[in-house]
C-alpha cells in the first residue's frame, strides 16, 4: 500500500526504535538520517547562536542529498522502505534556530531543494510526552544532547504540528506512543505493522 513510510518526531522521541523494529520484522529497506556527520552538531549544543546557521545549513545539505541519491537511483520505489526522516524536518527546526536575514536564505535553499524530492506516501509522527522524552535522551547518553530542556522539545513539537496543518497533499498520522515499547509491550510491532496497511486520508490523523 505504502512503498515509502517515514517515521518522525522530537529529538529522543523514538522514531528510529520503531523505523529499525519495523523493517527488521518486515525484512524491508531502512534508511536512516546521517545525523552524527554534522561537523557543527556539538558545537551547535554548545553555542547555539553562534552555530545555528552553519548547523543547519550542513543538515539541509546532507538530507537533500540523500533523499536525492536515492530517488536518482530509483532504488526508494522498487520495494518498501522505511525512513526515520523526512526532509521537512529541516525548516521544523531552523523556524526555530534562525531569525531574520539567515531565515529567509534559509527558507529560499529550502524551498528549492523540497521540490526536487520525493514525499513519503505516509508520515508516522511519533508522540510521546516531554518527560519520557528527556528521559530517553539522558538514557541513550549523547554528550553534546545533555543540555536539551523540555522548552525546546516543546517548540519543535509545536512547529511539526503548525508545519503539518500546511502541507498539502500528505498523509500523517500523529501516533500517542506512550503506551507502546519495543521491548517491554509485544503489541508495539502488530500495531505499527497495522498502520501501515491502513488506508489514511490526506491530512492529519491522530490515534
Amino acid at each position: 500500500m505504502y512503498h515509502y513510510i517515514a517515521f518522525e518526531g522530537v529529538i529522543g522521541a523514538g522514531k528510529t526504535t520503531f523505523a529499525k523494529a519495523i523493517a527488521s520484522k518486515l525484512q524491508t529497506r531502512l534508511f536512516l538520517e546521517e545525523f552524527e556527520d554534522n561537523p557543527f552538531l556539538e558545537s551547535f549544543y554548545q553555542d547555539k547562536e553562534k552555530y545555528s546557521f552553519p548547523a543547519e545549513l550542513s543538515f539541509l545539505a546532507s538530507r537533500y542529498h540523500q533523499l536525492k541519491d536515492v530517488s536518482l537511483k530509483n532504488d526508494l520505489f522498487q520495494e518498501k522502505t522505511i525512513s526515520d526522516f523526512v526532509f521537512y524536518k529541516s525548516l521544523v527546526f531552523a523556524s526555530i534556530n534562525l531569525k531574520g536575514d539567515e531565515m529567509l536564505l534559509y527558507r529560499r535553499l529550502f524551498d528549492i531543494m523540497f521540490s526536487q524530492i520525493p514525499k513519503p506516501d505516509l508520515t508516522i509522527y511519533v508522540q510521546l510526552p516531554i518527560e519520557k522524552v528527556l528521559r530517553n535522551i539522558a538514557k541513550r547518553g549523547r554528550s553534546y544532547e545533555q543540555s536539551i530542556d523540555a522548552h525546546y522539545l516543546e517548540q519543535i513539537h509545536h512547529n511539526y504540528i503548525q508545519y503539518f496543518n500546511q502541507l498539502q497533499n500528505h498523509r500523517i498520522v500523529i501516533l500517542h506512543s506512550e503506551a507502546l515499547d519495543i521491548y517491554e509491550n509485544k503489541n508495539t510491532l502488530p500495531i505499527l505493522e497495522e498502520l501501515l496497511n491502513t488506508p489514511f486520508p490526506e491530512g492529519i490523523t491522530y490515534i
